[in-house]
């Protein structure tokens, strides 16, 4: 590789700021850089030729995120480093460190780790940015721990405080002080959820147009809904908008009638159905 690969700035960025933190993580140990995708690719390479320049045993294959196209004699026995260019919503990671886990124990691979330039989610062993100014939530009650933990618990709400100190590298203690600090924050709340795929088959979003009184009256009427899902006042020609789920179009018309279209101090209303939500994927309706 021509080293003004190296000279690129891009490639000085992620060097500049992990390598030396990856050169201690593989030490004296043989390890391999797996560039993932395609712009994990680019950084791939630029952090392989930084520490062959260091005389670090390091070899280097690509793969895609399910673990596809990998040239498995190359990680076997060694240490190895996930390398992309971002994490966004943290699916692709958890498929990607899901197949690694799989090939861990067959290749014999002595530790995994996972490097990024930009990481939004704090699943990243190294990162050279952490959260985006635009990042949608507030971040100053929460760090990059705190992210993992609420990442475990949101697939697996039953996790204990042992398994998930084994999977973030923190003692059971500091995890239970952690999730206990989050709950009393309100930052974290752990509940039962249904699955809605296995109740319903149909959704639709209703747009209705109304005076305020009447809203503030709809409004606490859909709360207690176990159909609803979504509720959120809006502005333009329609103030509220709710999103049901249903098991069949006949609930669905049911329940605009009965509470909806029965209302005389409704103008209008706006109606599209659709197929049930892909987002949220569970929900916690109000049961009686």
């Amino acid at each position: 590789m021509n080293n003004n690969f190296l000279d690129l700035k891009p490639i000085q960025k992620f060097t500049g700021s992990l390598g030396n933190r990856i050169k201690n993580y593989f030490g004296k140990d043989a390890g391999c850089i797996i560039g993932l995708g395609d712009d994990g690719v680019f950084y791939a390479i630029g952090i392989y030729e930084w520490l062959k320049n260091k005389n670090v045993k390091i070899d280097i294959t690509f793969m895609d995120d399910n673990g596809l196209g990998i040239e498995e004699e190359k990680v076997i026995g060694k240490k190895v480093l996930i390398v992309d260019n971002d994490i966004i919503t943290g699916k692709s990671y958890k498929r990607v460190m899901e197949s690694m886990r799989l090939k861990k124990e067959k290749l014999n691979i002595k530790d995994i780790k996972f490097a990024v330039l930009c990481d939004r989610t704090g699943l990243a062993d190294f990162a050279v940015e952490g959260y985006l100014a635009f990042a949608p939530w507030s971040l100053k009650k929460i760090d990059g721990i705190d992210s993992k933990i609420i990442n475990i618990l949101s697939d697996d709400g039953r996790a204990s405080f042992v398994d998930i100190a084994k999977k973030i590298g923190l003692s059971s203690a500091g995890v239970k002080k952690r999730v206990e600090r989050l709950e009393n924050e309100n930052v974290l709340k752990i509940k039962g959820f249904l699955n809605i795929e296995e109740f319903y088959s149909v959704s639709a979003t209703i747009e209705i147009e109304t005076d305020s009184k009447t809203i503030s009256q709809l409004i606490e009427l859909f709360e207690k809904s176990p159909l609803v899902y979504h509720l959120i006042k809006t502005s333009g020609r329609y103030n509220l908008m709710v999103s049901i789920v249903a098991p069949n179009l006949d609930n669905i018309e049911n329940f605009i009638s009965q509470n909806i279209r029965s209302n005389p101090k409704i103008k209008n209303i706006e109606v599209t159905i659709g197929e049930i939500p892909i987002i949220p994927k569970v929900w916690n309706p109000p049961i009686s």
